[in-house]
Parts: structure tokens; sequence; C-alpha cells
């Protein structure tokens, strides 16, 4: 601690007046001061190298001189910046390793059998905290199980104090007043076999969960993508060894509007929320494929008939590069399908100069700027800017080579002027 912040971690007790020597933990700032002081020790290994979580080191390479050398590296960073190691905790050049709750290895992420041997055991939750608690815990390995949202749905219902679909039954405490119920209330009277279900279910799922793969930039995608009355649901993978492995499954549960959409509005806010919304850092600036079981949606970049909210989650859509097949529902299991069914009352036309305009820029203004109209705007209104070619257009993102960026900075004189100050350990 700095001599003028000791006085700002002082207390009172029996035994006199104390101040903290060193940055305690509790502190509302310690985990973020700790974590840059860690990612200012490994410097520019960090996420190339190595991965920093508090305290929490992973040293990787392809192999053993690599690791080693990768190793030497980073204990020569600590001993310069006076920072000790507890041995006991320390593992060395092993092919597999716990790292925050996970088990990394070659082969992918994978759960820890040793944090679901609570799950396998978990008691049946006699109150709202108790349920909490099981969600929490299995919400942290969402990523694993298909479907989460929808699976849990039962027990989710149990956390508000008011339920009329099918289900979990109404709290008959105060059933006019919907919300989240107090801590100690119990579920016991309302514990319904579709709420045991949900329970045995996601303890089975857990401890099942698949190996995910690591995901490679420089592979294509592929997502699969679908949506029923319960939730959305997503699984994104990749090809090793001929076989699609999953990089990442996403799910979440309804709100009350989106329950009143048709079908293929359903579908594509399940595009819309697992593209944008989910998995950006894994799919901006890539070329992927979706697929999806509503056939209608693989309509939307040509001749798609949609309302104003489809025009917003479309040019939410047009930084992206994909492309959209249909695969029959009964292929499309992983992303959890119910309903085919295709819907198309009250959309307005969007035509094929208003999906480009929305999607691959603009070099003109076509009969009298419909690509204006297309956005719901007066054309008038519109600066000839946009009406040039712009980001929206469905090219590859430039790439630079790290040697390159280094270069670029260097000549900024705004960035030079930053590293040169924490080249010299300002702030």
């Amino acid at each position: 601690m700095h001599p003028e912040d000791k006085e700002k971690t002082a207390f009172i007790c029996p035994l006199g007046f104390f101040e903290f020597n060193r940055m305690p933990q509790g502190l509302t700032g310690a985990p973020a001061t700790f974590q840059r002081l860690m990612e200012k020790t490994v410097g520019d290994m960090n996420l190339i190298e190595v991965l920093v979580y508090l305290d929490d080191i992973i040293v990787f390479g392809k192999t053993l001189e690599e690791h080693e050398q990768r190793l030497e590296k980073v204990l020569k960073r600590l001993h310069e910046e006076g920072l000790k190691l507890s041995l006991e905790k320390c593992q060395f050049c092993l092919p597999s390793v716990t790292y925050l709750g996970h088990v990394v290895s070659a082969e992918g992420v994978s759960t820890d059998p040793r944090k679901l041997e609570a799950v396998a055991s978990w008691p049946r939750p006699r109150n709202v905290t108790e349920l909490r608690s099981f969600l929490g815990f299995c919400s942290y390995y969402r990523r694993f199980v298909g479907g989460f949202a929808k699976i849990a749905q039962p027990l989710n219902k149990l956390l508000q104090r008011e339920t009329t679909e099918e289900g979990c039954k109404v709290s008959d405490k105060n059933p006019s007043a919907p919300g989240p119920r107090k801590a100690r209330e119990s579920i016991q009277g309302e514990w319904t076999s579709q709420c045991e279900g949900a329970f045995v279910k996601l303890k089975e799922s857990l401890t099942r969960a698949p190996v995910l793969a690591y995901a490679d930039p420089h592979k294509p995608y592929e997502l699969h993508v679908d949506a029923s009355r319960e939730g959305l649901g997503g699984v994104l993978y990749q090809e090793y060894g001929g076989l699609l492995r999953p990089v990442a499954y996403v799910s979440r549960s309804l709100t009350p509007s989106e329950k009143n959409y048709p079908t293929h509005k359903l579908e594509f806010l399940a595009l819309k929320w697992a593209v944008v919304d989910k998995l950006k850092d894994y799919l901006y600036g890539a070329e992927f494929v979706i697929k999806t079981d509503n056939n209608p949606l693989t309509y939307i970049l040509t001749t798609a008939k949609l309302d104003a909210t489809g025009h917003r989650w479309l040019a939410a859509l047009s930084g992206f590069r994909f492309s959209l097949k249909y695969r029959p529902g009964v292929n499309n299991r992983d992303a959890d399908a119910l309903s085919r069914r295709p819907y198309t009352t009250e959309w307005t036309q969007l035509t094929p100069d208003g999906v480009q305009a929305l999607c691959q820029g603009t070099e003109r203004r076509v009969k009298g700027g419909i690509e204006a109209e297309a956005i719901g705007v007066m054309a008038a209104a519109v600066p000839e800017f946009y009406c040039n070619p712009t980001q929206l257009r469905d090219e590859s993102l430039p790439t630079f080579s790290r040697q390159d960026l280094k270069a670029d900075q260097a000549r900024d004189p705004l960035i030079a002027l930053t590293i040169k100050a924490l080249s010299a350990n300002q702030q």
C-alpha cells in the first residue's frame, strides 16, 4: 500500500487502531488492481503464451521445449516484480490441468469432475435460497449443456411468486403479487413432476457434458440455431478430423412479450441473438454458415418480408459474413427444434435493393432513394456520404501482423505517448 493510501484501509477494534501495509482481500478495487498488476507482469505474453486470472496463471505450449521456455520467461518476470509463488499450489509440465473449474487439455475444455461430484449428490432444494444455489452452480457450466434454458425453465418458474403457465403450481401465499420470492420461502409444496424432471435432467446433462473444442479462427464455423415457445438455443461447431465438434452452447428463455411472437419471428430472433449478442467474439470478421429448420428464414437476405423490428435485426446482422441453409427439423435436434411452421401475416415487403442497402453497401441511389426508404427514413434526410460504400459491404476484414501493428502504433503520435508512459511505469 502507498503510505498516502493506508488510511483508507483503517479500522478500529478492541485491540486498537490498525492500517494495512499490503492490499487486503475484500476491498472493492482489490481484484481489478491485482489483475492489472499480473497483466503488467506477464506483458506481451498475455493471451499468446499464458493466461492470467488474478493469482491463477496457466502457461501452455505445443511441445515440452516450448513450454519450458515460456515457463522460464514467466518465472523470470515474476521474480523481477518481486512476486512469489506457493510451491504447493504449482503444477508443472502436465498434459491437462484444472483451471477456473474447467479441465484444459489438448483435446479441448471440459467440466471439472471434482466439481460435478457435488452435482450428482445434490439434494432436492427445499427453499428459494437452495434452489438459487443449485441453478447458480449449474449456470456456470451452461455452455456445456445444449438447451440449458429450456431444461431449467420449470425450476426458474419456482423463483417467481406467481406462475400461470403449465409446469409449476401458482404460489398460494400471495397469488396476486408476482415477482421474486423471499429467500427462505419454502417450495416443497410446489415441487411438481416437471420440476423433478428438470432437476434430474440438469444433473445428468452436467455429468455427461461433452469436451468443447478450442475455437480456431482460421477454420470456418457452423452455427445451428432454433427457437421454441420455451426459449432460444444455438450450437457453434467447427470441423476437426472430418467431424463437427461443439465450441459453445448458448440458450436463454423468452421474455413475456417475446412469447407472443409468431414462429418465424422467433426463429429470426434466435439467429440474431446467437450471432450478435452471444457469439460475436467468435463470429465477427469470420465467414460462417447458419443452419436452421425454418425454411422461410433462409430468405431474409433476398426476398424476406420484415417489419420494423426485422429491419433492425437485419441491420445488426449486416456486419457479419454468413450464409443461411435449411436443415430439416429431424436433423436439427442439437438446437432443440419444436416447430417449423412459417407465419407471414402483418409483415411489410423488403425489396432486394433494400437488402443491398442494409447488407452490402450502396454505390448509388436506386429508384429515387429506395435504400433510404428501406431503413425507415426519408431519402432527402440521408447525406450523400451514406450513398457510398460503407463498412456494411460484405467483404473480408483486413488483417494485420503483430509486427505491422506495433510499427503503426509507434508512428501514431498519441499512441506513442501512451507507450512511452507505460514503459516508464506511469498511469
